[in-house]
């Protein structure tokens, strides 16, 4: 009996270790703000904390009809990840929580949230959250699974909360758990069911687990999916292959459903969904195991679609959005993606712009980097501007909108510091965009720091002259492919930079 016992608390410490280590690190605390910070199209943009204090933030929903001049976003819904739905209104965060969704359901985590098509006639809510459930051996082991649930709200309360779909993904893995959902033109619904590191599931028509499912408002199946009617399949099942389904967002100019995904060590993709469609999880992945392993041979089997875009090392993505707003001119149309961490190295979270032309992807731009947060969420405004939620116990409600002429902040107070370390060899100038061509050590878009420093002695002349391409723009004279122009960079701005890379060969 002891020696039984020994072996079912070394199996359950071993599953706990590594649950452990994949947990990852938040990083340093954001510090109080507001930023101006570079980007490359806008010039200058503003980063503006709006509230703080809750506790892993999800996702966010903004209230139609509440919005005036003076709080031109209105009202906003935003859930926290321990189970609470919070309220955000006339410019603050309110301290008690509009309900706390573990009084109401079995739920271990509390997603996403969004309102639906109807909301301004019908005030219908729905979540998505991880359900917990008795283990059908009769034990109290670990449980669960990932349902759909909607509420009513009216009058700042929340009531008639009820499961509307229990996805068919029970399962005792700890871990492998996102989920968010997305409305269609057509009033369905796709509902988002994570892998559960299960690494047969995912292509097994007969669970629910590493898919998307299409359903109605009230959870029934609609009679178009695109497995009806194929024998062993689930009805509901509208892709598959998926592994953790992060956000969903519609193409404004074809109309197409994006889906984002997390990857292992490597391997966050973008795929534009279409019914019935296998995206490869995980027999046909850009990803490493968490120990190096490669999952598949190739990124791409028959029977597989590959990703529209795809990240290695991984970025750690969470949400997604394409910009449709006139405040950022220069942006309409780019892809925003959050990043929690790079590589997993702690501090390194950031907001990615993707720029696309009829052709697919030409530009990715790395912003916010020098704030070191986990991005969880990226949200178009009522007011055209983005919206961000980090992922942090203290977690922050930010508003990003363009900054004008104002001066390029010098530094993020109680981030820069703590965080220097560990990313050094990533972004040796975190308060500028060089770290979107360049790396010390390693040639990205341009060369490597080094490798300049190596060509160009530390002279006056040099930093002089580097500096000047810098703010000016290089044909290729500092390295083989051009550089573009930083013309709102001060001079001695340029050449602190110049001097700085110069000096790399002294070390």
């Amino acid at each position: 009996m002891f020696r039984v016992l020994l072996r079912h608390c070394s199996l359950l410490l071993l599953t706990v270790c590594a649950a452990a280590a994949l947990a990852q690190q938040e990083g340093p605390p954001l510090g109080a703000g507001p930023w101006v910070l570079p980007s490359f199209e806008e010039a200058r943009i503003k980063v503006t904390v709006l509230a703080r204090g809750m506790d892993h933030p999800f996702g966010m929903v903004y209230l139609p009809g509440t919005a005036t001049k003076e709080f031109p976003i209105g009202d906003v819904l935003l859930t926290e990840r321990t189970g609470k739905i919070r309220l955000f209104k006339q410019g603050k965060l309110q301290d008690a929580a509009v309900v706390d969704m573990k009084d109401v359901f079995p739920l271990e985590q509390l997603f996403d949230i969004k309102l639906h098509p109807q909301f301004a006639t019908n005030g219908l809510l729905y979540f998505t959250y991880i359900k917990t459930g008795p283990n059908p051996n009769g034990g109290k082991g670990y449980w669960v699974t990932t349902a759909l649930a909607r509420g009513h709200y009216a009058g700042g309360k929340i009531d008639n909360l009820k499961d509307v779909y229990v996805a068919k993904a029970w399962s005792s893995n700890i871990g492998g758990a996102s989920s968010r959902l997305h409305f269609l033109k057509d009033g369905t619904i796709l509902f988002g069911v994570s892998h559960r590191i299960d690494t047969s599931a995912p292509q097994e028509l007969t669970s629910d687990i590493g898919k998307v499912l299409r359903l109605k408002d009230d959870g029934s199946i609609p009679t178009d999916n695109p497995f009806i009617g194929k024998e062993g399949a689930l009805r509901e099942i509208y892709t598959w292959g998926n592994r953790s389904v992060m956000d969903f967002t519609t193409n404004p100019l074809t109309g197409e459903v994006w889906e984002l995904e997390n990857g292992p060590q490597g391997g966050d993709e973008v795929n534009i969904l279409k019914p019935g469609n296998n995206y490869g999880w995980p027999i046909a992945t850009y990803g490493r195991d968490y120990d190096g392993k490669r999952f598949s041979p190739q990124p791409w089997v028959e029977g597989t679609v590959l990703p529209e875009i795809y990240w290695v090392p991984s970025i750690t993505v969470a949400g997604l959005t394409f910009y449709t707003g006139d405040k950022f001119a220069k942006w309409k149309n780019n892809l925003f993606v959050t990043s929690m961490i790079k590589g997993r190295v702690p501090g390194t979270g950031h907001l990615e712009r993707v720029v696309f032309n009829e052709n697919g992807e030409v530009r990715r731009e790395e912003l916010l980097n020098s704030l070191h947060q986990r991005i969880r969420y990226v949200s178009q405004g009522p007011d055209g501007l983005l919206y961000l939620l980090t992922d942090h116990k203290d977690g922050a409600l930010l508003r990003l909108e363009p900054a004008g002429s104002e001066p390029l902040d010098a530094g993020v107070a109680g981030s820069v510091e703590v965080a220097q370390p560990a990313i050094a060899a990533i972004n040796m100038f975190p308060d500028q965009d060089c770290n979107t061509c360049h790396r010390v050590e390693e040639k990205l878009v341009g060369p490597s720091f080094r490798d300049i420093a190596k060509k160009y002695p530390l002279t006056n002349t040099n930093v002089t002259q580097l500096a000047d391409k810098i703010i000016k723009g290089s044909t290729g004279v500092w390295g083989e492919t051009p550089m573009v122009a930083h013309a709102a960079l001060k001079a001695d701005a340029a050449r602190t930079i110049a001097r700085k890379i110069l000096e790399l060969e002294k070390e």
